[in-house]
This record gives structure tokens, sequence and C-alpha cells, in this order.
């Protein structure tokens, strides 16, 4: 399933993708109030699909608190799980995204990676 059309770049788009048994989540344009509810409904189904889940938002200009604590339930969800499994995103160094996960600390509970690379090592690694 892939939420990605075209359409304005600041609109959020959602893209669905694996990457070796792990749901990639690639957020892309602004993400706000408005697409919460649709950013919620992805993240609760890969949850429940099981395995691990990376949230790409290196294609993402603005995410707001909404999306945040949408995230922050993301990880809960996973990383409660039996067995328990893993939750990353990943943010482009300095951009505006990692600038507010670092504002409100949300940096201090979610691993957050600069590469995706990064992230799916960290990830692919037994625990």
């Amino acid at each position: 399933m892939d939420a990605d059309a075209g359409g304005d770049v600041r609109t959020g788009r959602i893209g669905v993708e694996s990457d070796g048994g792990i749901r990639v989540l690639v957020l892309r344009g602004e993400h706000d109030l408005s697409t919460a509810p649709d950013v919620r409904a992805h993240v609760e189904e890969a949850v429940q699909a099981g395995g691990d889940v990376l949230v790409d938002l290196t294609e993402t200009g603005f995410i707001d608190s909404s999306i945040l604590g949408v995230l922050v339930a993301g990880y809960r969800g996973v990383t409660g799980a039996e067995p328990p499994r893993r939750f990353a995103v990943v943010a482009v160094p300095g951009g505006s995204v990692t600038r507010l996960f670092d504002l409100v600390s949300v940096s201090d509970v979610v691993p957050t990676y600069a590469t995706r690379a990064e992230a799916l090592s960290a990830l692919s690694a037994t625990f």
C-alpha cells in the first residue's frame, strides 16, 4: 500500500516500504494536525503488522506536536510488544525536525539516526 501520490509538495504524503523485513514509513512534505490521522493510521498498521518499524523523515519539511505524539505512541507500541521490537526515526541532522526532537527531548527516547542506512543497520542488529 502506498499513499504517496503527486500533489502539492507542502502537503504531507506517506509512502510505505519494506527493507529486509523492516516496515519503513516515508513521510514527505509537511505534516501537522491535518495529516495526523493518516500518519496515525499508518503507524498503527505498522505496529500491528509486527516486526521493527522505521519512520523516515528526511523528506519532511515540517512536523508539529501532533505528529510527535503519533511517533512517540508508535515507539511505545512497538517497544512494549511481546516479543520486544524496535522503532527508529531518520531525520536530517540540524533540520527543523531534528531541532524539534531535541527541543522536546524526543531524541532522548526514540532512537534517531542521520541516515536510513544507519537506522537499518541498527534495527537489523540482534538484541
